[in-house]
Formats: C-alpha cells, sequence, structure tokens
C-alpha cells in the first residue's frame, strides 16, 4: 500500500496533462485497508455562483490538511480541481471534481461543483451524494442568481446547509450590509459561527469565544445568538438552556442535528486565497456537519415497497451513482458512487433496474481530482469511484434486489441547436460523440426533431458550445449549427357554413 500512495504521489505531481504545474499531493493519513466507520465520515458540496471562490476553498482545505503540498490556483492554472482543459482555459469549473482528506481522526469527502447555470445538472446531482451543502457568497458580488437557485435545490432535496462568505479582505466589502442580506434572503437561521476580525485579516470563533469585539460587531452577543439557534432545534435542550442546564459539550452534540433538520444554518467568514478562516472551517466540519449517521436519509423504492436506507456497515449494499466522467486520454469511463449502505468489494456483483444481471466493478477506487487511486473496499457513508462500468447518473445500485432512490429534481434543458456534419459519414461518430456527453451531463439531451434532424438541449450556449468543442477537439468532428426547425401544426379551430365542396 506504502508503493501505491507513492505513486499516487510522483504521478499527480506531473499533472494530468503531464506538466509539472499543479499543486504538489502529498500522501493522505489513512489506511485505505481499514473501513471508516460512518460517523466519521462528514460529505460536503461547495456550491454557489461562478466566481465566489468554491474551488479556491476546496484547494486552501486540500492544502492544510496536507493533501497538496502547495496551494493550487485557478488563475495560474494549477488547480488539482479544475483539471480539464476547458476548465482551465475558461479559468472556471465546468463540472464537478471530487476530492478528500483527513482532519483530525474524520474523513471528509468533498465534492466542488460548477457555478455556471449552465452546468447546473452537475451541481444538483451532487447533491444526492452528501449531507450537507456548503452555499459559497463572494463579498464583492454578494447573492446571485445561481446562489439563490442553489440554496433552493439543496433545501428542497432535503439535505442540511452552510454558508461561506469568501473574499472578506477585498476592498470596499460591506460585510454588515451582506449578512443582513443573507439573512433577509435565507431566513434569520443563517447565524454567524465565525466573525471577521482586523479588517478580514483573520476570524474569532464565536461556537467558542463569549467576548470580545469583531468587524460586525460585539461577539458575545453573536455567541448567544449562536447557541440560541442551535438549541431552538431542540424543545427539551432548550427548556433545559433556559433553566441553564446545558453544557457546551451538549451544545456541540446539537449543532450538527439542528443543521440536518435546517433550523440552523452556520455563517464563515473567509478568506480562502489567504487561507483565512480555513482551520476554523475544517474544526467546525467536526461539530456542525452532520454525518450520514444524522444526516439526511434516502429511500429506497422497490415496487410498491418504500424502505429508508440506514448508513450501516454490516447492511446489504446500496449505492448511487451521481458523477460520470471519461478520461479523453485513456478513454476510461469513471463512475462516482455515494455508499448508502453496506459495503462493496472488486469481486462483488452490482446491479441496477436497468441492468438486472449485474457487473463486478474489478476495482474500488478513491478520487482525488483527475486521479483514482485503489481501495481495498467503499463501506457505508463513503464516496468511492467504479471504473469501466455501463451505468448512468441517478442509478442504484444493489448486491440484492435492485431499487431505485430518487434524484434531487433537474431543470428542464430549454436551450436548443441544430447540428448538421460536415463530413459525410461521420454521423454515427458526432452520434456516439453525443450520448457520451449526455451520460455525463444530465442537463444534455440529444433528440430528433422535425425533420429528423439532430437536435441538442442544455441549459445555454456555453453548456453546448463546450461541448462541441469538445468534440472537435477530442474526436475530430465538426458541425454546421442551426436554430431547430419549429414543428407546423394544424387543428380544427371553427365551423364553416355554405361548403360548395368537400376535400
Amino acid at each position: 500500500m506504502h508503493i501505491l500512495c507513492t505513486a499516487f504521489t510522483q504521478k499527480r505531481a506531473m499533472g494530468p496533462t503531464g506538466s509539472s504545474d499543479d499543486a504538489d499531493v502529498g500522501s493522505l493519513e489513512e489506511d485505505f485497508m481499514a473501513i471508516i466507520q460512518p460517523d466519521q465520515i462528514r460529505n460536503i458540496a461547495l456550491i454557489g455562483h461562478s466566481g465566489c471562490g468554491k474551488t479556491t476553498l476546496a484547494e486552501a482545505l486540500l492544502f492544510k490538511a496536507g493533501v497538496t503540498t502547495r496551494m493550487g490556483s485557478v488563475p495560474e492554472k494549477t488547480s488539482i480541481l479544475d483539471y480539464t482543459e476547458d476548465s482551465r482555459e475558461k479559468l472556471s469549473s465546468l463540472d464537478s471534481a471530487v476530492c478528500s482528506f483527513q482532519h483530525k481522526g474524520v474523513h471528509v469527502n468533498l465534492i466542488d461543483t460548477p457555478g455556471s447555470a449552465s452546468f447546473c445538472g452537475a451541481a444538483t446531482s451532487a447533491l444526492s451524494a452528501v449531507e450537507c451543502g456548503v452555499l459559497v457568497i463572494s463579498a464583492t458580488a454578494g447573492i446571485q442568481v445561481n446562489t439563490r437557485k442553489m440554496m433552493e435545490r439543496a433545501r428542497d432535496y432535503g439535505i442540511g446547509t452552510w454558508i461561506v462568505i469568501n473574499h472578506i479582505d477585498a476592498p470596499n466589502v460591506n460585510l454588515p450590509a451582506l449578512l443582513a442580506q443573507v439573512q433577509e434572503q435565507f431566513g434569520t437561521k443563517c447565524v454567524p459561527i465565525t466573525l471577521p476580525i482586523n479588517g478580514g485579516k483573520g476570524v474569532i470563533d464565536c461556537l467558542t469565544a463569549t467576548s470580545g469585539s469583531s468587524d460586525l460587531g460585539d461577539v458575545g452577543e453573536d455567541h448567544t445568538a449562536l447557541i440560541d439557534a442551535i438549541v431552538g432545534a431542540d424543545d427539551v435542550l432548550m427548556e433545559r438552556y433556559l433553566g441553564g442546564e446545558v453544557s457546551e459539550d451538549e451544545v456541540k452534540a446539537a449543532a450538527a442535528k439542528a443543521v440536518a433538520k435546517g433550523e440552523f444554518v452556520p455563517v464563515f467568514f473567509t478568506n480562502a486565497k489567504g487561507n483565512v478562516g480555513v482551520s476554523e472551517f475544517m474544526d467546525t466540519l467536526l461539530v456542525c456537519c452532520p454525518s450520514p449517521v444524522s444526516g439526511k436519509r434516502r429511500v429506497l423504492v422497490e415496487g410498491e415497497t418504500k424502505t429508508e436506507v440506514g448508513p450501516s456497515v454490516d447492511g446489504a449494499f446500496i449505492g448511487q451513482v451521481f458523477k460520470i466522467s471519461t478520461d479523453p486520454k485513456s478513454n476510461i469511463k469513471y463512475l462516482c458512487v455515494r455508499v448508502h449502505s453496506g459495503k462493496l468489494t472488486p469481486d462483488m456483483v452490482v446491479k441496477t433496474l436497468r441492468e438486472p444481471k449485474g457487473n463486478r466493478p474489478g476495482h474500488t477506487l478513491r478520487t482525488i481530482g483527475a486521479e483514482h487511486k485503489e481501495i481495498e473496499l467503499g463501506s457505508a457513508g463513503d464516496i468511492i469511484a467504479l471504473a469501466k462500468l455501463d451505468f448512468h447518473i441517478g442509478d442504484t445500485l444493489c448486491t440484492g434486489k435492485p431499487g431505485m432512490i430518487a434524484m434531487p429534481s433537474l431543470p428542464k434543458p430549454m436551450f436548443a441547436l441544430a447540428l448538421e456534419s460536415k463530413t459525410r459519414g461521420d454521423e454515427d461518430k458526432i452520434g456516439g460523440a453525443l450520448k457520451r456527453f449526455s451520460e455525463e451531463d444530465p442537463c444534455f439531451v440529444t433528440e430528433r426533431g422535425t425533420g429528423g434532424e439532430l437536435v441538442i438541449r442544455g441549459m445555454g450556449d456555453l453548456q453546448l458550445r463546450t461541448y462541441l468543442g469538445r468534440m472537435a477537439k477530442h474526436y475530430k468532428l465538426e458541425v454546421d449549427t442551426r436554430p431547430p426547425r419549429i414543428p407546423y401544426k394544424e387543428t380544427i379551430i371553427g365551423t364553416a357554413h355554405d361548403i360548395e365542396y368537400t376535400h
């Protein structure tokens, strides 16, 4: 196992394209042969509008945890999470990236999602794999369109939410006004758990600090408001709190449950690029983030039977595919799977409603951006990867009788383009490329329109042009585009009299 980790480190240091510009990856302090207990796992997805700093925050967390030996940068194109050529060219995440790290004995799985509305399918699908959606807001841009949409999707799906206000060191930001806007938009349950100090050069933890001052006011008042928000989610605890009988440990134990119920939304202040507030964020993950044991329980539907799936390592294996990607060089298809119950080893047979005969995974993997390293098994609550299996996003994997776990509701693709091949005989190849893209992005659809023309649909022009660019670059397939033909339909709308002839 030591040899495997070393090989992974050396390969990653060279980057996915063979360059040495990427952040160096250090060895993970983890025994890949051991089962991680569900209560020692935290699963989070960074969500929000494009440009708010999600990827930078993720890179800062990996660096702080010792996964990387230097912090990756999006502008410098050294991020290990924005590893595709398209993402680096546009300086923006175009797909979800999965990574993990260890902090004080707890295993954290993190999904960095794209912020563009054109790629909201990947961001929405990622919610199915986590117990907590971390909404990142730029202090300079404030609440934007996709900020609100992703918060609504996370709440509609029923997972806990956090809010991170990033870029607090930027000049001329009005943090008190932004916090008031956050509470007005998302509710008074949004309570600061850290506060900026010294003009955004540091933060203070309101959960442990009971006095002092911050850039937003008195720390003692915020400490009281924070405790009120946590204990307010539990009537019994609230009565004891009013009687002065609640300890700090009891408050911390109740915090994650309050987040899972949606009764408490912690608000953090960070400057991820400057490593401000990152350590406090990591420490709070252990306290205020629901584990698979205390978070949202998924429901398995088998015909007319509905069963709540508990995160038991000893139960039957049940998992769900939430992301698919294909390595452009090796053409290997990777599936990211959230394990909800049981454990999966490479020699087991996994089935779906679509594939009832089942397939053997062959390998169970852990993902760090573009890289995958082999682990012995995946256990309840964890996020793993499988390779070379023909499954789809949303498929529920089982070793017993297959069933289905519902995915978050996805928006309907409305933007459309009609395609026509520039070269005769390329139609089948174009169809194969588009099929791959539609497998990887649940909001990218291919269909036959009026007169049999080939039509692609998506969430916006950026999404469709990105996939057409990939098709030209990786498959050498060129197409002409135009607006789709609108089907002409007619019907009888009235009654005619004095007819001289019929047709």
